[in-house]
């Protein structure tokens, strides 16, 4: 790997962990907006910047949030992608890690779907949002580098 490839690659990768934390804090206003609707809270401590969010419905919040981690996993698969391409030159693992991340959003969904059908969503959400946080967070792309990094020395 070339010194300006190295330097491209830690630059995305800060890239990466910044949009995580973009993630979280647009994330955390949706919730907070959503909490401040339901209730009819008086006491509101979305961000300033967030406020725009107090003229969406709660069950337009609900279904944004869908929307919005569906973007950020695509986000974060690409940039998956581009860090695996400079690192390892192999298009076969750059498809590995962008199906990697679709997969684990599909198994995500799948989870939540199957407990809406069947009246538990308690116990398969949280399997749900344990999926979808590890493809919104450097986890995935970590455990993925790692692997491939194993695969080429053998």
């Amino acid at each position: 790997m070339t010194r300006n490839a190295k330097i491209i690659t830690a630059l995305l990768v800060l890239l990466f962990i910044l949009t995580g934390f973009f993630r979280e804090f647009v994330f955390l206003n949706v919730n907070e907006q959503m909490r401040v609707t339901y209730y009819n809270s008086p006491d509101n401590f979305v961000s300033p910047s967030m406020h725009w969010l107090g003229s969406i419905s709660y069950t337009s919040l609900y279904y944004l949030k869908w929307i919005l981690t569906a973007v950020f996993i695509l986000i974060f698969a690409g940039m998956a992608a581009v860090i695996v391409k400079l690192i390892f030159q192999d298009k076969k693992l750059i498809r590995i890690s962008i199906l990697t991340y679709l997969l684990i959003f599909a198994t995500s969904f799948l989870f939540y779907l199957i407990g809406a059908l069947f009246g538990n969503t308690e116990t398969t959400y949280a399997i749900a949002r344990f999926l979808a946080g590890l493809a919104e967070s450097p986890a995935l792309l970590i455990i993925l580098v790692g692997a491939f990094t194993i695969i080429r020395r053998n």
